[in-house]
């Protein structure tokens, strides 16, 4: 007689644990999966991170050998080229910035943000000045991205999310690549 006691006891212990396996799933599951989303964000920040410096880097070495003057190439076409190397990555028409600013002699000071009054105008001429250079000439190749900010959590972090503007929203990143240098004498 204790088997069958026993049996039915042990019967209903595990009826009763049935649904809390997929309690304690839904209470682990929920965080994993929103730390996973923030790991990819992050993944995908840095990659583009990377390609825009690379995109940067590879442009202004067009500008310090003179391959950009000699085409007579305009600011749109620069802008242009650097988004053709960031192989779909980024909304260029939109979040991308390009500045190209030519000095006789090294600028005295640090170089401007051109967000600190919390706007960015795509093709304009104080957020995106496009200076033609000389042999001979400092230049100062600066690219910006403004990278949205998806994760629910991670946009509240005050360390991931430093830009906020009417037009493109309140959590964003912003990416940053520049090159300064001398240019070569190419004529």
């Amino acid at each position: 007689m204790k088997p069958t006691i026993f049996k039915r006891l042990r019967a209903r212990h595990q009826r009763g644990q049935s649904g809390a396996t997929a309690v304690e799933f839904a209470l682990i599951a929920t965080p994993f999966l929103a730390m996973m989303f923030a790991l990819i964000e992050i993944m995908m920040i840095f990659f583009v991170q990377t390609t825009l410096e690379a995109a940067v880097a590879e442009e202004a070495r067009r500008i310090r050998t003179g391959q950009v003057q000699t085409a007579a190439e305009s600011k749109a076409d620069f802008k242009a080229a650097i988004c053709d190397r960031m192989f779909g990555l980024a909304d260029c028409d939109t979040r991308l910035f390009v500045m190209v600013q030519a000095f006789n002699s090294a600028p005295a000071g640090g170089a401007a943000q051109p967000w600190q009054d919390g706007t960015l105008t795509p093709g304009s001429n104080d957020d995106e000045p496009y200076e033609d250079s000389t042999p001979g000439q400092m230049v100062i190749v600066r690219s910006y991205y403004v990278w949205p900010l998806l994760t629910p959590g991670l946009s509240m972090l005050q360390s991931a999310s430093n830009f906020s503007s009417p037009d493109l929203g309140d959590t964003n990143r912003m990416l940053v690549a520049s090159a300064a240098f001398r240019n070569e004498p190419f004529q």
